[in-house]
């Protein structure tokens, strides 16, 4: 069954990767075509709401999430989602362009130090995505989940790249106790050995390689993509919360509406998420 999005090719530099992404025929183009399946993406991530973004019709995402391109609304979820990780640097940002050639193809640059956690936000992206727009009557992404996953898997193999454990650096960085004799310590005394099965959660699949292409002209969009600061604990090494601390001016909640500077009577505000 097809998805909202095709991704068409990726191209990896040294700080940033490049999404070439086909909007699939059929589906919508604009969150305007359906601000229902809008709203349930910001509830599931809402601090999108508060990004920084400078190429619409506002400062702050916010003043265009109601009318604006399904691509950049992806490009917001993905920085927000590496942001929520505390392993993106201190600014997730993003840029959304849209071909010269065809309007259902678009380039999603996300800027980021770590490729496999830009790669691993975008197709979780997408999946959420899908889910708003297209099966909304399934269970709801576990957003708490996949920003776990991401960030252990990113642990996981940064560590590997230095020659340490995994599973250590990963409960090391987490704040878990790491025992070797855990699991045997969890066994009854008088248990029956044979009926003891090691149950081991599946490892997430990384990110397979992707090839280099050449770009394609492109006509701005977003002029600036999604900025976010991440507020990082000094002292670790890739922890830190993507929530500001208390006080601090991006505490607040922002309204969610289209239209800045424009016709009041042209807003679009999202509506409440219907209950079951």
């Amino acid at each position: 069954m097809a998805g909202l999005f095709n991704i068409l090719k990726v191209t990896v530099s040294e700080d940033k990767i490049c999404a070439h992404v086909l909007v699939n025929p059929g589906m919508p183009l604009m969150t305007s075509e359906d601000i229902e399946a809008t709203a349930r993406v910001y509830y599931l991530v809402p601090a999108i709401a508060k990004h920084l973004c400078l190429g619409d019709s506002g400062r702050e995402f916010q003043d265009c999430m109601g009318q604006t391109e399904l691509c950049h609304l992806l490009e917001h979820v993905s920085v927000e989602l590496m942001n929520e990780t505390g392993l993106a640097g201190n600014i997730s940002c993003g840029r959304t362009r849209v071909s010269e050639h065809d309007e259902r193809v678009f380039e999603i640059e996300l800027s980021c130090p770590d490729d496999a956690l830009a790669i691993g936000a975008l197709s979780s992206a997408t999946f959420m995505m899908d889910w708003a727009y297209l099966h909304a009557d399934q269970p709801a992404p576990d957003v708490d989940g996949t920003v776990a996953g991401l960030r252990n898997l990113v642990l996981g193999m940064r560590a590997e790249a230095e020659g340490k454990d995994p599973h250590e650096a990963v409960a090391a960085a987490n704040g878990e106790d790491v025992a070797d004799d855990a699991a045997e310590d969890d066994v009854p005394a008088d248990a029956d050995v044979d009926s003891v099965v090691d149950a081991a959660a599946e490892p997430a699949a990384e990110p397979q390689g992707v090839p280099n292409f050449e770009d394609e002209p492109q006509v701005a969009i977003d002029t600036e993509g999604a900025v976010v600061e991440n507020h990082e604990a000094s002292a670790a090494v890739f922890g830190g919360a993507a929530t500001a601390p208390t006080g601090s001016a991006h505490e607040s909640a922002l309204p969610l509406v289209d239209g800045a500077g424009e016709d009041p009577a042209a807003t679009v505000a999202m509506p409440a998420m219907p209950q079951e």
